[in-house]
């Protein structure tokens, strides 16, 4: 074990590779309130000016609204920082991430971005409950492990691609998901970091197996059995032929819009293999709900044929 958390710190070191481009501490952090109001800019870089999201190395945030300059002070958790700011000191979650292996993100954090300048990237909610600011992180001047970035670091980027953390967005946070999943794919596919570990792998919906991660979250993925919408508007996608068992993903009827506007219809998702990603719980068999689009992602060539339903 001793020697497993040496190699990933190493790894996390040592600075992340190109990126995969395409077109809150460890675990689900809850948060609560309303969504600003906010006027949506270009792609987020350093003082103000417009950035290009997409250069290796490079990856920026797309869109969302300037927030407060300051000094990391410390770590006070696995996804969580203390910035002093002119306003005083605040208390930063790190947006659109998790970690499953808490201790060795914090310790990336502490040894790499404490005494960093930063600026903060709102693309959602401003605060959770704990009057924490959610937000995406820049640092103007970072090195970041051992490779200097050519203008700023995103810090999101750099852990999930290190293989630090993983993308899990939230239905008032989710704006740079898209942008971070192919990331997190190429940190999956060369194993870096949390990937190396057989214990964080990507799950198969088997019942059983499932069971056992109730209480945790969890990226799964499988091929969808039946899909089907209730009177109630309520979804559920069935990954076996015992609903009663067997896993499953629900989409309440409050939140089952946004995928119909989304092309996530029951008609295009029956039969289609897909990934996603949210709390276990058991209910039925264990069970996964979903409350927006960005936590659904439709795998290979399922993608086209399915949004063409």
């Amino acid at each position: 074990m001793r020697l497993l958390v040496l190699s990933l710190l190493c790894l996390a070191a040592c600075g992340p590779s190109a990126a995969v481009q395409t077109g809150q501490s460890g675990g689900e952090a809850a948060s609560g309130g309303n969504p600003p109001s906010s006027t949506q800019a270009q792609d987020v870089s350093p003082s103000g000016q417009a950035g290009e999201a997409g250069s290796a190395g490079n990856l920026l945030p797309r869109g969302g609204e300037q927030g407060e300059r300051g000094r990391i002070l410390s770590t006070s958790g696995a996804l969580t920082l203390v910035v002093e700011t002119a306003a005083g000191p605040i208390e930063v979650r790190l947006a659109e991430i998790d970690t499953p292996v808490p201790e060795l993100t914090q310790a990336w954090l502490a040894d790499h971005v404490v005494g960093r300048e930063i600026e903060l990237v709102y693309s959602g909610l401003r605060r959770d409950r704990y009057e924490r600011a959610l937000a995406h992180v820049l640092m103007p001047d970072a090195n970041v492990g051992e490779e200097p970035a050519q203008d700023a670091a995103w810090l999101q980027y750099r852990l999930i691609d290190a293989g630090l953390a993983r993308v899990m967005s939230h239905a008032d946070n989710q704006a740079q998901a898209a942008l971070l999943l192919p990331v997190e794919a190429g940190a999956r596919q060369a194993g870096r970091g949390l990937w190396a570990d057989p214990a964080h792998q990507v799950r198969d919906p088997h019942p059983d197996a499932r069971a056992q991660d109730v209480g945790s979250a969890q990226i799964v993925e499988g091929r969808v059995l039946d899909a089907v919408q209730l009177n109630s508007g309520r979804i559920y996608l069935n990954f076996g032929s015992d609903y009663r068992t067997d896993f499953t993903v629900r989409i309440d009827a409050a939140d089952s819009q946004a995928f119909l506007d989304a092309g996530l219809t029951p008609a295009a998702l029956s039969g289609q293999r897909i990934r996603v990603r949210g709390w276990v719980t058991d209910e039925n068999g264990p069970m996964i709900a979903l409350d927006h689009p960005a936590r659904l992602e439709l795998l290979g060539e399922d993608a086209s044929a399915a949004r063409a339903r």
